[in-house]
């Protein structure tokens, strides 16, 4: 199991830097929003696609793939294989919550803002309950048509934050974000398979210590402060990061990476499976993956305001 994530983590490393260069040289390209795909942006003024395609694309797909997992959660939370909490609708408006955010994010009218997602919102109950009645049938629609707007809102919003962060700092800030967010898994598990004695959630989240939480957020301020302090010499555009402030960001990011992961841990128990997927040889699904970034990023947009 090491060997194999020894392996498929730095080909993932690899993978989201080299696509963070090409999103940044796409963004100084002069793309005009004429296709039709890009008429909201017109609508609102935009010229030119912005910096943040690649980044749409990348998170559109990470939703399409994400959704079979979760749509295969919540049959077996449910104990229903016919429950009708179906992929495609997740992943339609998911990725069409995704842009909403994207474009409240662009826009120069504040009510956009509200206004965009909560359309996509109510569309996708509704939706949700039309397909759920396929057939003449009442039973399960509501708690499909439930579920499958949660989940269309946990993927389309949560990523929608890094679309957020992208139009007003840069994407470099994601990577920043992902890489304190996984020092902290990574630390959390090495410093928990050596020292790791005493059960943080026996009962949610066996292989959790509270030695490898602490090895986690001393890895993620360590991570947060090499960061910051890289970052005055490599982006100079971007605004200084004192140590203190770096050091409380890299433990609130921790934190909240720990708990995005303990609330992945609660849907596979209660679905009563090990691993979302295994799509990725040595660490599970994508959502094994993407359960603590997800959770990090409304947080870590919120952060970046304040400082």
């Amino acid at each position: 199991m090491l060997s194999k994530r020894l392996v498929t983590g730095p080909l993932l490393v690899i993978a989201l830097l080299g696509l963070a260069v090409l999103n940044e040289y796409i963004g100084t390209l002069e793309w005009r929003t004429s296709s039709s795909f890009f008429w909201p942006m017109n609508c609102l003024g935009i010229q030119y696609v912005p910096a943040g395609a690649i980044l749409f694309v990348i998170c559109s797909l990470v939703i399409g793939l994400a959704s079979r997992e979760l749509a295969r959660v919540a049959r077996a939370c449910s104990g229903r294989d016919d429950l009708r909490c179906l992929p495609g609708i997740i992943t339609c408006f998911g990725i069409l919550m995704l842009y909403a955010m994207w474009l409240s994010g662009l826009s120069p009218e504040p009510i956009i803002s509200t206004v965009m997602p909560a359309t996509v919102l109510a569309a996708c109950f509704f939706t949700s309950l039309v397909v759920g009645c396929r057939g003449k049938r009442t039973d399960g629609a509501t708690l499909a048509a439930l579920t499958t707007t949660g989940f269309a809102v946990y993927l389309g919003t949560f990523l929608g934050f890094f679309m957020l962060i992208q139009v007003h700092h840069s994407i470099w800030w994601i990577i920043g974000i992902i890489a304190i967010v996984k020092m902290c898994d990574t630390g959390a598990y090495f410093t928990g398979s050596a020292i790791g004695k005493h059960k943080m959630i026996p009962w949610l989240s066996p292989g959790k210590t509270w030695e490898g939480l602490a090895g986690g957020l001393l890895a993620s301020m360590g991570t947060a402060w090499g960061l910051a302090a890289l970052s005055e010499h490599w982006l100079p555009s971007e605004p200084v990061v004192p140590t203190l402030v770096a050091l409380l960001i890299g433990l609130i990011i921790g934190i909240s990476g720990q708990c995005g992961d303990l609330v992945m841990s609660l849907m596979k128990r209660d679905a009563g499976i090990k691993d979302s997927s295994a799509l990725l040889p040595g660490l599970g699904g994508m959502m094994d993956v993407l359960d603590s970034p997800l959770f990090v990023a409304p947080i870590a947009w919120w952060l970046l305001l304040l400082i």
